[in-house]
């Protein structure tokens, strides 16, 4: 009898530890990825900035989708601090340029800026590539069916997905005050269009 309980114990362990070693999965069913992880559920760790700004337009109200599981984030959450959201392909060049200044802008304005990116239309494993290469740690959201770019560009007035990469400034308040579009943006070019926009000085 001993044996039996102690057999029925032991395919219980070896069921537990299997269940606690699978890999986490997304909402479809797949590996999660393994890049950055994305907003906290609430954001209240990010410097508050400067006060609300009432200038520029309204972030589109959506949630979207987190690269790194199939947790969604409200967009708004973007408004609790001074962001730049960058937008991004794989197959992008000037994409894959710019993503290492954002990096390094990163590290350099701690929490004075949060720069967030969206990975638009693109493979998992092909974004997992660029990450991993460009050793990217800031926070990635997918917009696999491009519903966030859309409604990025209805609101903006022209297309952010057609030409990438497209850098947006959004102040404190969850207000888009300018939209970027065109050659990569290099580490002088990051920092002087987010004092210009946001009123933010990050040293080099």
């Amino acid at each position: 009898m001993r044996r039996v309980l102690a057999g029925l114990v032991a395919g219980a362990l070896l069921a537990l530890a299997g269940c606690t070693a699978e890999s986490p999965k997304t909402d479809d069913g797949a590996a999660a990825p393994t890049g950055p992880p994305c907003l906290p559920a609430a954001s209240a760790a990010a410097s508050p900035g400067p006060a609300p700004s009432s200038a520029g337009k309204p972030l589109p109200a959506m949630a979207v989708r987190c690269f790194d599981g199939g947790r969604y984030v409200d967009v708004a959450q973007l408004g609790n601090a001074p962001t730049i959201l960058n937008l991004w392909r794989s197959n992008c060049e000037p994409c894959r340029t710019e993503l290492p200044a954002f990096q390094r802008f990163v590290t350099s304005a701690g929490s004075k800026v949060r720069v967030v990116g969206v990975i638009v239309m693109d493979s998992r494993p092909a974004a997992q590539s660029v990450i991993d290469d460009k050793q990217l740690t800031f926070p990635m959201l997918e917009d696999r069916d491009q519903q966030f770019s859309i409604a990025l560009s209805q609101v903006v007035g022209r297309s952010v997905a057609s030409a990438l990469p497209a850098t947006l400034f959004i102040a404190p308040g969850g207000r888009i005050v300018y939209t970027y579009q065109g050659i990569a943006l290099d580490d002088e070019k990051i920092r002087a269009l987010t004092a210009a926009h946001l009123g933010i000085e990050v040293a080099a």
